[in-house]
């Protein structure tokens, strides 16, 4: 059993424990709306198996007065709906901590220690009925944790309204009578808890957010026309949110048949000049790889999410993994370029697919969004986004007029040249209905007209590879750098390296080491393709030791920085159980890196 840690009083950690059906993510997020709208910052995760029904489903909620940047191994409270909960995470809870748990349900013998764990017995159920139906033994639960931590119910009962705003109004009111009961029961029966939680007044709005909705809020802002995928795990709820907001946004949005037509029409679309994307997960990219080569080849400006699981194969599609990235960076037949970006946060999701349109505008070429389960469906509490830091540049586009007006796209005879061979890589491209644009564009090697058998000659596809290849250089140009935490790297004990969603438990580590005295640098990488080797080689060679942090069995980062800048990090830490680092694993790893020093 963990002890209290020294962060007693300025956070909660509450997990909610049951089978799939009881309601348990949509309880939590109630509960963390109460919170949010207290000005406290708030970080989430959910946990489930990859079945249609049953199963052992819980939510953990991690509430702080300080900026927070994951969630943590520890809990406080534990709301068990069944027995399983119990037997599954008892372990967790601090000394002292409590369990809240019907005694009709799950029976005290036998797995409360004597004077570490605070039973919190409320009829769940009980109350539930009294209220409209056992269903809403969750919200009993809910009424139960704010009073044992001494927190106003009313925001509670704001937050079921926003829950049931979709259905008849009784629901919510039926499920605020529900925690009233649990509130105040618990208020008059248990002893005074020693965890009392604050909001912060005057705080400024945050919003409650998860990565995959960040991902569409940023197409959205980033003028997206069209959208395809065909659901799978964990991308669906991107395909879910754009459904949602297309009639206000007027974007196309089409549920596909399968992955390898979401990618195909992605293409079409963008030939039309239309902003488009795709989304899905590494098993629906793999299909996507001859179509994905064809964005590639037909110089086609799309925009790709790749939210990772555990492989291969089916693998494990409700767990989170970084194992994708050496497939994405060299994914279909032949060389074309492609940008990669690897958002760490909520806030980066949003940016990140903003600027991912302008890139592929600007390149005129693929750019993959990398996430992973963990950023995906988990929520977390970031500043509203400033849609005024939005830009759109579609780069040269010609959606209107005359060919002709644009003699540098022009052959010697006056012909339009779509893959006319430039400087940066990059030609004029001038959509379908522009007087002259005649134009073929196909999966063929072409020449400078884009038509298919002259681009079999050895000088015209010599051409055109180095065409495209060239705007990886404009490319380095454009993409976002690495970001950086901590002290600079020559003053910290150790410099640590990571992408993706590995940053928020590194940061988190790192903010707890350095309460101890050990100082230690981040650098996250962002744009994991092309990839930025001289500041990794800059960031290494400035520290007196290093470690790579990732999600994967093999060190797909540490094989790139070994590729691209021809060294290596002194040591790395690595998890592929499916599961995301906790900072506490991270702390330990590092302490055990520098006890051998």
């Amino acid at each position: 059993m963990p002890e209290v840690s020294d962060r007693r009083g300025r956070e909660l950690r509450v997990k909610i424990g049951g089978e799939a059906g009881f309601g348990i993510k949509a309880a939590g997020q109630t509960l963390a709306r109460v919170f949010l709208e207290a000005g406290l910052d708030i970080a989430d995760l959910t946990e489930y198996p990859s079945l249609i029904r049953g199963g052992h489903n819980d939510y953990f909620l991690r509430v702080s007065q300080n900026p927070i940047f994951s969630h943590v191994e520890d809990v406080d409270v534990l709301i068990a709906l069944n027995r399983e909960t119990v037997d599954l995470h008892l372990d967790e809870l601090v000394e002292g901590g409590a369990v809240i748990f019907d005694p009709k349900e799950v029976s005290p013998a036998g797995w409360l220690p004597s004077g570490k764990i605070r039973p919190v017995p409320v009829p769940l159920e009980e109350f539930a009925r009294q209220a409209g139906g056992a269903i809403m033994r969750n919200t009993v639960a809910l009424g139960a944790v704010l009073a044992l931590v001494h927190f106003p119910l009313e925001g509670l009962a704001e937050s079921l309204r926003v829950q049931f705003a979709h259905k008849a109004p009784e629901v919510a009111e039926s499920n605020i009578i529900a925690a009233a009961l649990g509130y105040h029961y618990v208020s008059k029966n248990v002893p005074d808890f020693w965890l009392k939680p604050r909001g912060i007044k005057n705080a400024p709005k945050q919003l409650l957010i998860d990565g995959n909705e960040a991902i569409g809020l940023g197409a959205l802002a980033a003028g997206v026309g069209f959208y395809a995928a065909y659901p799978m795990t964990p991308a669906s709820s991107i395909l879910h949110f754009m459904a949602k907001h297309e009639r206000d946004h007027g974007v196309v949005i089409k549920h596909t048949e399968d992955e390898l037509a979401a990618m195909n029409m992605a293409v079409g679309a963008a030939f039309t000049g239309t902003r488009a994307m795709c989304a899905t997960s590494g098993g629906g990219f793999a299909l996507m790889n001859e179509a994905f080569g064809m964005a590639g080849v037909s110089e086609s400006a799309v925009v790709v999410g790749v939210i990772t699981r555990p492989g291969p194969a089916t693998g494990m599609p409700t767990w989170t993994e970084q194992s994708d990235l050496r497939y994405v960076i060299h994914a279909a037949q032949g060389e074309f370029p492609r940008v990669v970006l690897a958002p760490g946060d909520q806030a980066e999701s949003f940016e990140l697919t903003w600027k991912a349109f302008n890139l592929a505008d600007q390149l005129q070429t693929p750019v993959v969004i990398l996430g992973d389960s963990y950023l995906s469906d988990n929520r977390r509490s970031v500043p509203v986004f400033d849609l005024d830091a939005v830009t759109v540049d579609r780069g040269k586009l010609v959606t209107e007029g005359d060919v002709a007006q644009h003699p540098e796209a022009l052959g010697e005879n006056g012909e339009y040249l779509r893959y006319k061979v430039t400087d940066d890589g990059v030609s004029l491209r001038a959509v379908p209905g522009v007087k002259g644009a005649l134009q073929l564009g196909n999966s063929y090697e072409h020449d400078e007209y884009g038509y298919g058998q002259p681009g079999e000659s050895a000088e015209t596809r010599i051409a055109q590879n180095e065409k495209r290849m060239h705007k990886l250089d404009l490319a380095r140009t454009l993409v976002p750098g690495p970001n950086y935490f901590g002290v600079a790297p020559a003053d910290a004990d150790i410099a640590v390296l990571c992408w993706g969603s590995t940053v928020g438990p590194i940061r988190e580590a790192a903010m707890w080491l350095a309460e101890e005295g050990v100082p230690v640098a981040i650098m996250q990488i962002v744009t994991m393709w092309p990839f930025p080797a001289m500041e990794v080689a800059d960031f290494i060679g400035d520290a007196k030791r290093t470690m790579i942090v990732e999600g994967n069995f093999t060190g797909q980062l540490q094989g790139l920085v070994r590729e691209q800048c021809l060294l290596d990090v002194d040591h790395s830490l690595h998890r592929y159980d499916g599961r995301q680092f906790t900072p506490e694993r991270i702390v330990a790893g590092i302490k055990e890196v520098l006890a051998d020093a």
